[in-house]
This record gives structure tokens, C-alpha cells and sequence, in this order.
């Protein structure tokens, strides 16, 4: 399990901005991976990391059984609205993906988009999924991938922070095919895809700008590292790592943003 002192940093970073803006960027590849994935009604869904509800609220719209898990209650109201809005209701809990507090073979559906890669333990997290997974059950995930760019501004973004413990894993490493694969492949039957979101800003100034005033880690950053000078240098640097990334294309202007969509099938278990 997270140290607790681990997580109450967790917890406070994500509690600053307004990460429901975020999330409307990240709602396409929910939408994609639910279509992707056998849900119908009375199902039971597992939701980790859920955020504010995502993938949860259109699975639950299918009349899936759904909990969603996150290890901060920060986005849960405005998930409840979200559910409201809809018509539609799920359970919520606050929990630690590393120590699922449910029963083996408890869920028919487990997800996570864009969050539990961030866990310290990778091997644990596979298998604390693959054991809340009923046989025959599915998985779904969607992981940022080691050559995106949010990889690139999560490194840049930690760069100016004390490394974490030697045991934490890399987030990236989840958007590898062939890693996931070994954290996984002894659990789950998997297919991977790799897709791209599309971030519709017409510069890096504009994308950057976007993600100063809602994402919470990157607010903390600001609010955390002095001198102020050590600010203004990260996000130079941030806004120059970002050019890379721009495209002009049929879609417009904007930014397409890789992940590795995970799809898989739990095997007897293991």
C-alpha cells in the first residue's frame, strides 16, 4: 500500500485547478474503449482511478453494475452530477489501486484509463487487477504512452522534484506494448492499439497555458518550486518540449496525443 504521507501528497495535488477540464480532453478515449469492450446490462464494473467518471458513467448508461475507485474523493462530486445529468447511478470509493478492497473474481469489467499507471507497484496493481477480475471477465485500459507527449511533460514536470523512492515504477512503461504485456499476459488474453487524442490548441503557448490553469500537479508545481525563476524555466522549457508536438492537419491545429489502448480477457486463474 501507498505510504500514507505518499498519498496525502497525491490527494492535495489533485485537489488544486479543475481537473473536469482535463477530463473533457481525455472523454474520446473512454468513449473508445467501452465501445471496444462487451458491456451489458447488470454486468459488474470496476472503475480504477476513475477520476469523474469517464468511463464509468457509459458503462453505467449500458446498465452496468458500476464502483468507481480513486485514491482521492476530489472529482466525485462532480462525477455524482455528471451521473445526475445522466440518469444514472454507480457507487464511489475512495481506494488504493495497489490494495482493492474487494473480494477474488468480484467483477465481471475492470478498467482505468490514464490513472493507475501512475502507481508505484507496477506487479502489484496487475495483480490486484487480475484478482478482482472473474474468470472469462474483461479489462480494459488506456495508458499514456513512453514516446507521448504527455510522457515528455511529466518528465520534465518531475525533473524539478526530488526523485521518487527506487521502487517506483515508471508511469510510461504501462504504454509499452511489450511491458504491459509481461505485467499482464499471465493474467489476461490481451490486444494492444495504439490511438492518439486530439488536444485542439493552435500553439504550445496555448496548450501549456491550458494546463497551468486546471491540472492539478501542474499547479502545485507553480505554487511549490522557488524561486519563482525555477518557474518561469520549466514552463520555457514545457512550451518548447511542446512545439515538438504540433500538428496542422485535416483536424486543424492542435496536438494528437498517443496512448496504448489494452483490451483483455482473464485466462483460469493464475
Amino acid at each position: 500500500m501507498l505510504d500514507e504521507d505518499l498519498k496525502q501528497v497525491n490527494r492535495t495535488m489533485w485537489s488544486y485547478g479543475d481537473y473536469a477540464r482535463v477530463a473533457r480532453l481525455l472523454d474520446p478515449g473512454a468513449v473508445r474503449l467501452v465501445d471496444r469492450l462487451d458491456v451489458h446490462p447488470g454486468q459488474r464494473h470496476l472503475d480504477v482511478a476513475t477520476g469523474n467518471g469517464n468511463v464509468a458513467l457509459l458503462t453505467a448508461a449500458r446498465g452496468a453494475l458500476v464502483t468507481g475507485l480513486d485514491l482521492t474523493d476530489e472529482f466525485f462530486d462532480d462525477c455524482r452530477r455528471r451521473a445526475a445529468e445522466a440518469g444514472v447511478e454507480l457507487t464511489l470509493l475512495a481506494g488504493d489501486g495497489e490494495d482493492l478492497p474487494f473480494p477474488d473474481g468480484d467483477f465481471d469489467l475492470v478498467t482505468s484509463t490514464y490513472g493507475i499507471q501512475f502507481a508505484p507497484r507496477h506487479g502489484v496493481v496487475a495483480a490486484e487487477l487480475a484478482r478482482v477480475c472473474r474468470p472469462g471477465g474483461q479489462l480494459g485500459m488506456c495508458n499514456w504512452t513512453p514516446r507521448s507527449w504527455t510522457a515528455h511533460f511529466q518528465e520534465a514536470l518531475s525533473s524539478y522534484f526530488p526523485a521518487p523512492p527506487e521502487e517506483t515504477g515508471q508511469p510510461m512503461l504501462w504504454g509499452d506494448e511489450r511491458y504491459v504485456t509481461g505485467l499482464l499476459g499471465r493474467y489476461f488474453e490481451l490486444t494492444t492499439q495504439r490511438r492518439t487524442l486530439w488536444y485542439p490548441y493552435p500553439d504550445a503557448e496555448a496548450l501549456i497555458a491550458f494546463f497551468e490553469s486546471c491540472f492539478g500537479p501542474f499547479i502545485a508545481a507553480r505554487r511549490s518550486i522557488s524561486p519563482p525563476s525555477r518557474w518561469a524555466q520549466l514552463r520555457a522549457e514545457l512550451v518548447e518540449i511542446s512545439e515538438d508536438f504540433l500538428v496542422d492537419d485535416d483536424r486543424g491545429r492542435g496536438f494528437a496525443v498517443e496512448y496504448l489502448e489494452v483490451v483483455g480477457r482473464r485466462t483460469e486463474q493464475s
